[in-house]
C-alpha cells in the first residue's frame, strides 16, 4: 500500500514563502492583510502584516515598506486574525497575559 503524504493547503506560493491563510481589511486604496506564512528557507511559520496596492504594472501588488495603520484598523485586523485562526489560542493567551 502506498504511503499517503499529508499535503498542506495554501493560498499562494512564492519563491520565499507559502501564504497559508490571510485576512484583509480595505481602507480606501490600501489593502491591509494579516497573513500566516511558511518561510521555506527557515522552515518555520510566521505572521506577516502587509500592505497591498493596485499599481500600474499589477493589481494587488505587495508594497515592501513599513505598514502605517491606525490603531482602530490594527485592532480590527487582529480581531479578523483571531476569528479566522491565523492568530491561535497561544497568541490570545500571551496577549491576555500582559493586558490588565
Amino acid at each position: 500500500m502506498a504511503k499517503k503524504i499529508k499535503e498542506e493547503l495554501f493560498e499562494k506560493e512564492t519563491r520565499y514563502c507559502k501564504i497559508i491563510r490571510s485576512v484583509e481589511l480595505k481602507d480606501g486604496d490600501e489593502l491591509f492583510t494579516l497573513e500566516k506564512i511558511y518561510i521555506k528557507a527557515l522552515n518555520r511559520y510566521e505572521i506577516r502584516l502587509c500592505l497591498y496596492l493596485d499599481c500600474n504594472d499589477r493589481n494587488r501588488k505587495l508594497i515592501p515598506r513599513p505598514v502605517d495603520i491606525t490603531q482602530e484598523k490594527l485592532i480590527d485586523l487582529i480581531a479578523l486574525g483571531v476569528t479566522s485562526g491565523i492568530l491561535d489560542d497561544e497568541f490570545k493567551k500571551q496577549l491576555k497575559g500582559f493586558i490588565v
